[in-house]
């Protein structure tokens, strides 16, 4: 089995450029991009783990060798690249080492790889596209990216690609995915036939911080029998759309005012009783005394 890893490389597959047609509102799938024709400025991104995250990965991947078959497929059942895998004794038998993973996965950077554009288009009849395109600044050319193939149907909420209909899902994920507290949909399409296993998948997410944009293709093609890839592609893209907020989920309740304490009264000193003072007298008593003992 191949090692976990993390698969985001841009696609620099050329697709027949969108054109854009209508003036119609944007339907509420595609809300957050600008209008008809416009489009968002951002950036490719890719995951760059530490050192020490790569190296605990590579031990998972070993531990992960030696479990039963049953408990293989849950777990992979279970698994995304993208999420922080739940405490499990099988990987960490000591709970001290899942919290040293723990913080080597908070230091996994989202790193920006090349500048793209993204806009959409209406096509007419309640048809939309995306046209995207990957800006290589260096060598001064641009790139069509493949989700322009996509058509969204606005009445039905499904995106059709040339390998049929991409069904849509509500996502949500918490601040544990690498990309951050999201919430949004993924349209998914699972094909398989005589000659091949297809899964093709768009997402558009957006920060609960209202921050990014995210958006997200990924496909693959693999052969039915022994799952050799055939063809993979996928790229994760992000576009700043709004100053940055607390997450919902990060903010711990506010503690109650505390009640204001009265100043604790000034400890009153207890008088001590005052000794009889003696009375200055007394020694001339006692020299009367002594004078009448020496005439007797």
């Amino acid at each position: 089995m191949k090692p976990l890893s993390f698969i985001t490389a841009l696609l620099a597959t050329v697709a027949p450029v969108c054109t854009a047609a209508g003036t119609d509102i944007v339907p509420p799938a595609l809300q957050n991009f600008p209008g008809n024709g416009m489009r968002l400025n951002g950036e490719s991104v890719t995951l760059t783990p530490t050192a020490e995250f790569i190296d605990m990965q590579k031990n998972l991947t070993t531990k992960l060798q030696q479990l039963s078959l049953e408990k293989k497929l849950e777990f992979l059942k279970n698994y995304s690249s993208t999420t922080l895998i739940s405490y499990t004794t099988d990987f960490w038998p000591d709970p001290a080492d899942y919290e040293k993973y723990k913080a080597e996965w908070k230091k996994i950077a989202v790193t920006p790889v090349q500048k793209v554009q993204v806009g959409i288009y209406n096509r007419g009849n309640n048809e939309w596209s995306l046209h995207g395109i990957a800006v290589n600044t260096f060598a001064n050319k641009v790139t069509p990216l493949t989700i322009c193939s996509l058509v969204y149907r606005a009445d039905s909420n499904v995106w059709i690609s040339a390998n049929g209909e991409l069904t849509p899902t509500e996502i949500t994920t918490t601040s544990d995915n690498v990309y951050g507290a999201r919430k949004g949909t993924a349209w998914v399409l699972k094909k398989e036939d005589a000659l091949s296993r297809i899964s093709e998948t768009l997402t558009i997410t957006r920060r609960t911080n209202g921050e990014y944009l995210y958006l997200t293709y990924d496909f693959s093609e693999r052969t039915p029998g022994d799952g050799t890839m055939l063809a993979q592609g996928s790229y994760v893209l992000r576009f700043r759309i709004g100053p940055p907020a607390p997450d919902p989920e990060s903010q711990a309740p506010q503690a109650e005012p505390a009640t204001p304490q009265a100043p604790a009264p000034e400890t009153i000193k207890a008088e001590q009783p005052r000794e009889k003072a003696k009375s200055s007298d007394e020694p001339r008593r006692k020299k009367r005394r002594n004078r009448r003992r020496r005439r007797n």
